[in-house]
């Protein structure tokens, strides 16, 4: 894709419209919805484990998987190997901690392989799988009113992996921690790593029914439909959640706390959500640079190296 002083200015623009639907009053009906999602989502107790890793993933059908939106365009998700993303992200994840236990939330159809095992739970709920932004927001929502959440929860994209320890991070005093980059053309917080904290569990509803809220709200918007379409397919959950944490174009790293109650710490993607290297840049000192390598897009193609990169420290 060719960048352009104008597709540049649509995703200022479109993080500014979303600015203005922020919101963090739920609905009665979307209150009501989200509790009842929320008890599809209750797990078994593992004291054996100390944080759970919660992936999100809905197979999108062939006519819906194109993505062509004024910042990512010609974007195709049916030819991707999500099945072997997922297995590899898993393995990769109990490796990193050993004590954590991962939970998958998928569809009736994704992945039905995929192994459940004592630290591998597979829930499985009605979702439309033409909207797997709005889908994805409504289940997280939902599970952080769950029983099941209970301990830290890091919720990551499919393509997110955790390479090395990150249970000790949440030994700090926040509710949820986001990740902030600067890169002109792309929206400063990215919804593929988010961290829950369990110190306070009401602010941490808090933050995550703005998200929801202000995703309800941008889709009634005329300023964001100028930018965007249908975004409960895509793009809606990054705008709600720029937009539930503050709408401003760029953050520094810091802890902050929102008119709603809930601390958040905006952590750098550098560290915790990286993405923005070279190939070459995928070796054995990676695990020293960063907690989580997130392969979006054609970056999916360096799955081999990644590997290889791990072997080094011991994964098999």
């Amino acid at each position: 894709m060719v960048w352009t002083e104008e597709t540049f200015q649509l995703v200022r623009d479109g993080i500014d419209a979303a600015r203005l639907c922020r919101t963090s009053i739920l609905s009665e009906k979307w209150d009501k919805l989200v509790e009842e999602r929320s008890l599809l989502l209750d797990l078994p107790a593992n004291e054996a484990t100390s944080i759970d890793i919660v992936i999100f993933h809905v197979q999108v059908p062939p006519h819906a998987s194109k993505i062509n939106t004024p910042d990512i365009r010609g974007g195709e998700q049916a030819n991707i190997d999500y099945l072997g993303l997922l297995e590899l992200n898993i393995k990769i994840a109990l490796w990193s901690e050993p004590r954590a236990r991962v939970i998958v939330l998928t569809d009736r159809e994704f992945g039905q392989n995929i192994e459940q095992r004592e630290r591998v739970h597979i829930v499985r709920l009605d979702l439309n799988q033409t909207d797997p932004m709005f889908e994805r927001v409504l289940t997280m929502a939902s599970y952080v009113r769950s029983l099941t959440f209970f301990r830290p929860a890091l919720f990551l994209d499919i393509d997110a992996f955790l390479i090395r320890p990150i249970s000790l991070l949440f030994n700090s005093k926040f509710d949820v921690g986001l990740t902030h980059r600067h890169i002109v053309g792309q929206m400063p917080i990215n919804e593929g790593v988010i961290f829950a904290n369990i110190v306070n569990k009401v602010s941490v509803k808090k933050f995550f029914d703005s998200y929801l809220a202000s995703y309800l709200l941008a889709e009634q918007s005329e300023e964001v439909a100028k930018i965007y379409q249908n975004i409960r397919r895509w793009r809606g959950g990054q705008l709600a959640i720029n937009a539930a944490a503050g709408g401003f174009q760029f953050y520094s790293t810091s802890f902050e706390q929102t008119e709603y109650g809930t601390n958040i710490a905006f952590l750098p993607c550098s560290k915790y959500n990286l993405s923005q290297i070279d190939e070459r840049e995928v070796t054995k000192d990676l695990r020293n640079r960063c907690c989580i390598l997130h392969l979006k897009g054609n970056r999916k193609g360096w799955i081999s190296k990644l590997k290889s990169s791990l072997t080094d420290s011991g994964f098999y």
